[in-house]
């Protein structure tokens, strides 16, 4: 709790082993088994509060004094809340009444007539959105009443699941460092609800830019592993990047200071540069990025991780150029040479 480190990011050197993190550089085949009893008594609590450094105090006790950790803890700020309840509530309705099985077929189906669509040069941009967040505006409330009414008093939310036996020297915790009246107990279907409605803020500013006519460039989402003892995790933009943004959405896994940070950027501004002038804030608070995603072809690897990618795939055939490095073979430079043509040589090399 007092380490100026984060507690879990994909790049960390420690867990970088054979197949942990590598991230498209290694082919796995394998079967996933259960590896601990489900609890059979679960309970679901609802907290809100005005002052994050409430949450603070609490995520102290609660990884601190207890013998036992919670199951989990995801934390909603308000203005996702909203943006959620509308942009992602067919999201919510969908995997309510369905599950989650039919998912990828909805979204094979949806990008398919986002192809077919897109050849018609007439019709506007993103008219399967359009029409999919038309039909869910037309949709009763998703949410309880009592989620709704949090949502009124407090500007941030915390969702804890919790085994059974922990609920009462938890309930003291809630009422020491949140108080009485800002914490409730979901029945069954309250807590399904507010599951469901965390998942579906991960897709809410997508919709939210298509509905408005913005591009996916207008969508700068970043997932961040926080400092463990960052007391103020909550994020204060300065002016300079703030009057750029549109929405911001801030949601993510509470107890471990993973936050994912999705921002709607006004059209009109460099998102590029936006962007970097919020790494270098991030780098100035020691926390690490990605989190949870891994560096893909947007972020440059650290030198950690890049070797971490040499070993497992030294031809470098497998997803070459993930993390900004070489996409030649064997991992081989390109480099400009005298007559003005590129050649491809070792790094170690010098082109003549």
């Amino acid at each position: 709790m007092d380490a100026s480190t984060p507690a879990r990011f994909n790049a960390d050197p420690r867990s970088l082993f054979e197949a942990s993190g590598s991230a498209g550089k290694l082919a796995v085949f394998a079967v996933r088994l259960d590896t601990f009893p489900v609890d059979a008594d679960i309970r679901v609590y609802y907290i809100g509060t005005n002052d994050a450094a409430a949450l603070t105090g609490l995520r102290r006790s609660l990884l601190t004094e207890f013998s036992e950790l919670p199951i989990s803890g995801e934390y909603l700020h308000r203005d996702c809340f909203d943006v959620t309840r509308r942009y992602g509530k067919d999201t919510l309705l969908m995997i309510d009444r369905w599950g989650t099985d039919r998912l990828p077929t909805f979204f094979a189906l949806k990008g398919a007539m986002d192809a077919w669509l897109a050849k018609a040069s007439f019709l506007p941009n993103n008219l399967a959105d359009r029409l999919l967040q038309g039909l869910a505006d037309l949709l009763p409330e998703a949410l309880p009443k009592r989620i709704l009414a949090h949502r009124e008093a407090f500007e941030h939310h915390l969702i804890m699941k919790i085994p059974g036996h922990m609920a009462g020297e938890v309930e003291q915790a809630l009422n020491r460092n949140v108080g009485p009246n800002s914490w409730f107990l979901f029945d069954a279907e309250e807590g399904k609800k507010a599951m469901l409605h965390r998942f579906a803020a991960a897709g809410a500013a997508i919709r939210y830019a298509a509905v408005h006519g913005l591009q996916r460039e207008n969508v700068l989402a970043l997932d961040i592993a926080l400092r463990r003892n960052d007391a103020e995790w909550f994020e204060q933009l300065p002016a300079e990047i703030d009057r750029h943004i549109e929405k911001k959405l801030y949601y993510g896994h509470f107890l471990c200071h993973v936050l994912h940070q999705d921002y709607i950027v006004k059209p009109g501004t460099d998102v590029k540069r936006l962007k970097e002038m919020m790494l270098e804030r991030l780098d100035a608070r020691g926390a690490e990025y990605p989190a949870e995603h891994n560096v893909g072809h947007i972020y440059r690897a650290k030198p950690a991780l890049a070797e971490h990618y040499r070993s497992r795939d030294p031809t470098n055939s497998f997803n070459p150029g993930i993390g900004k490095t070489s996409r030649n073979r064997f991992y081989r430079e390109t480099c400009q040479c005298g007559d003005g043509t590129q050649s491809s040589a070792d790094k170690a090399m010098v082109c003549n």
